[in-house]
Parts: C-alpha cells; sequence; structure tokens
C-alpha cells in the first residue's frame, strides 16, 4: 500500500493563506523532538515568511515592482518548504504520527475501487465481413473493459471463452468467422477485480456475424 506523505509542493495555497500555512509549520517544529536538525534551520524559514510577509502586504497597491517582490519572496518561501518537507518525509520512517507532528498538509490514500457494477453492452454489425461494433455502458473509475466473446453454444467456464481489452466504450471486433453465431459479454475492471479475478458480467449478447 502506498504511505502516506507530507507534501512538499505548495503551489496551490493562496498567496494570503501561504504566510500562514508556513507559519503553523515553524511553530509545530519548533523543538519537535522528531525532526531535530531540521534542514532549512527554522530561523531561516521565519526570516522567509517574514520577508513574504511584507511583501504581500506591500503588493496590495498592485504595482508592478511590488507584485514581482512579493512573488520572488513567495517563491523563497516555496523552495524553503519544499526542502523542509523533503526532510520531513525522509525522517519520519512513514510514521503518521511523525508526519503530522511537522505541521505539513498530508498527502491522501488512494480510495480502493472494489468490483465494479457490470455495464451494458450493445452489438452491431460492423462495416466489413467478420467484424462487429460495441457499445459499452460508460462505468466510472473502470481502468479498462474487458469484452469475452464465443461462438455458439458458448462454454461454462469463462477460462475458455475469447477475450479483448478496450481503453474506451466503444471499440471494433474484427476476424470473426462470418456466417456464425457468436454470444459477447464485457466487464468494467479494476485493479481490486483483476487481483480477485472476480467480475460483474454484463447480459450476454447473441449475434449472429455475417
Amino acid at each position: 500500500m502506498k504511505a502516506q506523505k507530507v507534501l512538499i509542493h505548495c503551489g496551490d495555497v493562496r498567496d494570503n493563506d501561504l504566510a500562514s500555512y508556513a507559519q503553523k509549520i515553524v511553530q509545530r517544529m519548533t523543538n519537535n523532538a522528531n525532526f531535530t536538525d531540521p534542514q532549512p534551520d527554522l530561523v531561516t524559514l521565519q526570516a522567509a515568511i517574514s520577508v513574504y510577509t511584507a511583501a504581500l502586504i506591500a503588493a496590495k497597491d498592485s504595482t508592478k515592482e511590488n507584485t514581482a517582490s512579493k512573488n520572488a519572496a513567495r517563491l523563497v518561501v516555496e523552495n524553503y518548504l519544499g526542502t523542509l518537507g523533503t526532510y520531513v518525509n525522509q525522517n519520519s520512517g512513514a510514521d503518521l504520527v511523525k508526519l503530522d507532528s511537522s505541521g505539513f498538509a498530508l498527502s491522501r490514500l488512494p480510495a480502493p475501487i472494489g468490483i465494479l457494477p457490470a455495464p451494458t453492452l450493445i452489438v452491431r454489425y460492423g462495416n466489413n465481413p467478420g467484424e462487429v461494433y460495441f457499445e459499452i455502458g460508460y462505468i466510472p473509475q473502470a481502468t479498462e473493459y474487458l469484452v469475452l466473446y464465443s461462438t455458439t453454444p458458448a462454454p461454462a467456464d469463462d477460462a475458455e471463452w475469447y477475450f479483448t481489452l478496450f481503453s474506451s466504450t466503444k471499440g471494433t471486433l474484427s476476424h470473426l468467422k462470418s456466417g456464425t453465431k457468436y454470444v459477447f459479454k464485457v466487464t468494467a475492471t479494476s485493479p481490486e477485480a483483476n487481483k480477485m479475478n472476480t467480475y460483474n458480467f454484463s447480459n450476454p449478447v447473441e449475434k449472429f456475424v455475417p
């Protein structure tokens, strides 16, 4: 499972929120026994926060010079936070308590997708002999769509069917045997479904392939 880490990039933090965010980190890491040798040191970061705060106030008059100074001061704070966040990640041992004690925002763990519901399946004739066209009902979070197909009567074991994978909800299957009835079904795949080899398939669709 992917471990949580502190977020070392803060480019999406608003100007007015960056100073308070950085100040919280300084406060939480001061005399923090989990991080005894922060890099950069907290005095250096605090000085950069003070410069940025002053530049932020001055930039309210919207002159080009003051805005440029604010942006430059912000970049210094961002770079220091990035370096400090890297230090925190390297010295936390992936310990969530230690990570949280730093004051940094934490990354989110991806939620498991699970076994997805069965999609719908429409099968139409293609433009050429031995060809069919698929329209698969969209399933959010699906990684791919697994189409199984077989001549009729189809085997009871899915492993004995032919299969193809589609990355989109529409596709064409060629090189089928003309003048033969086939049966088709489709499922939406996910990492969990693939690992467990458990799927919810659509209702089978029989089609005579010209």
